[in-house]
């Protein structure tokens, strides 16, 4: 009796998941791009939730899978530790949260606009894929390329961005459980759309944009800056010297030039930076140079390595069309950043520190007016200018601006991002039993189709 009882209740779990199965066929949408036809996707009302955000409410398969011990950078008392930690793509959801808690603060404000209004899969398929923009899934915390525009002048960004954001998803031991997600990003320096696009910058009234990390974070080859951690070195090599095979000692701020100095062209905003230059017109603390990008006796003469910015006690960081790609670079160094008002949002700013003891840079006024008054202060007050280019690099080269942080932000950015869809994206079309088609290419083998 007891086994015909056992099986009619496994009969009835049977009958059960079966119709759970036909109502979860229901919500599914069959098509792709490739195809002309709406992208599958599934409601996530219909599948597993997505896991928590909060390093509080960590489910215990996430902690367990991330944590081990074995590896002692995962106890209960860790903290970053720079030398050990600044390296480390793979860091968990919350030895991230610990170490860099100022760095989502972008992510949390896309993420609370989207809270009572969900990203839907109509939303996202009314994106068209233009020059420059890139459609793809992860699922299973693999990385796949749905849609790819064709980019002449931005093609190098596209591929190190995408490199990056593999190297945050393969580098994290956990990342089989993170949430999977269909999204479209954009390699120019900003996005117009009204839709949910992925973006290096954005204002503050753009509400529906996510920021990412920039292209910089793998490698800047057009600008001859190379990968981001051979600039990283570079510049440690002036400040703190190097320890290769030919010894250097590093530059004592107090050793570094006292100018400010910037090197750019004006054409990509003329409003701000042609006030810089009238700003800093005849003035000895000035090392500003214009440099036209097409003339090479102007690049000979006029161009700086990126680290040698650092031998200046004093840069100055400028929007171009909207952020400068430069800025992290010049937060690496142990020297005073004076910059203006900023309207464009990169996803280090909310660690940027404009007053008080823990100041990490020097603002200024978006016309300048007050930068030869601030500059005399500066030059005046020596131990004032060195605390704030030593707060900066403990805080900006020595954390925030740390390979480790930057793939810590990518993976915050897809669990937010998640969260903030009612769909789950599928990658495979199903036009018949028979026909089933993936939607997306695996990033391992796209990446080398061209």
């Amino acid at each position: 009796m007891q086994l015909l009882q056992g099986h009619s209740t496994g009969l009835r779990f049977l009958a059960v998941g079966a119709v759970l199965s036909l109502i979860i066929t229901t919500f599914l949408i069959f098509g792709s791009r490739f195809s002309n036809d709406v992208a599958k996707y599934a409601l996530k009302t219909s599948i597993k939730p997505a896991p928590p955000t909060c390093p509080q409410l960590l489910s215990s398969s996430s902690s367990s899978s991330s944590s081990s011990s074995s590896d002692p950078t995962n106890t209960t008392d860790w903290a970053f530790i720079v030398e050990r930690d600044g390296d480390n793509h793979g860091l968990s959801e919350a030895q991230c949260r610990t170490a860099f808690p100022k760095l989502f603060v972008e992510l949390d404000k896309s993420a609370a606009s989207r809270a009572q209004n969900p990203i839907t899969f109509k939303e996202l398929d009314s994106l068209t894929v233009e020059d420059g923009m890139v459609r793809a899934i992860i699922d299973h915390g693999e990385l796949y390329i749905v849609d790819f525009g064709a980019m002449p002048v931005t093609f190098t960004r596209g591929k190190a961005t995408l490199h990056s954001l593999h190297r945050a998803l393969t580098s994290f031991p956990d990342r089989h459980n993170l949430p999977p997600i269909e999204f479209v990003l954009t390699t120019e320096d900003y996005t117009t759309s009204p839709g949910p696009i992925w973006s290096y910058s954005k204002t503050d009234d753009q509400v529906h944009a996510w920021l990412m990390p920039d292209f910089g974070y793998w490698s800047w080859p057009e600008v001859k800056i190379g990968p981001y951690k051979d600039i990283r070195a570079r510049i440690a090599a002036i400040d703190d010297g190097s320890s290769s095979s030919l010894p250097t000692p590093g530059l004592p701020f107090a050793h570094k030039k006292k100018q400010l100095a910037w090197r750019g062209a004006v054409s990509p905003n003329p409003q701000i930076r042609g006030k810089l230059l009238k700003a800093a017109q005849g003035r000895s603390w000035a090392s500003i140079r214009v440099i036209d990008w097409e003339d090479e006796n102007a690049l000979r003469f006029n161009l700086l390595p990126m680290e040698e910015y650092c031998r200046y006690m004093f840069l100055a960081h400028t929007e171009g069309r909207s952020f400068s790609g430069r800025g992290k670079y010049l937060l690496n160094c142990r020297s005073v950043v004076v910059a203006h008002k900023l309207v464009w949002r990169e996803a280090h700013h909310g660690a940027l520190v404009a007053a008080g003891p823990d100041a990490n840079f020097v603002e200024v006024e978006r016309d300048f007016s007050d930068l030869d008054r601030k500059m005399a202060f500066l030059i005046d007050h020596p131990d004032v200018a060195e605390r704030i280019a030593q707060n900066a690099v403990r805080t900006f080269r020595d954390r925030y601006l740390t390979p480790a942080a930057e793939s810590c932000y990518w993976r915050e950015l897809v669990r937010l991002y998640a969260a903030a869809c009612e769909f789950r994206p599928v990658l495979e079309t199903e036009e018949g039993t028979q026909d089933r088609r993936p939607r997306g290419v695996p990033f391992e083998t796209w990446v080398l189709m061209g």
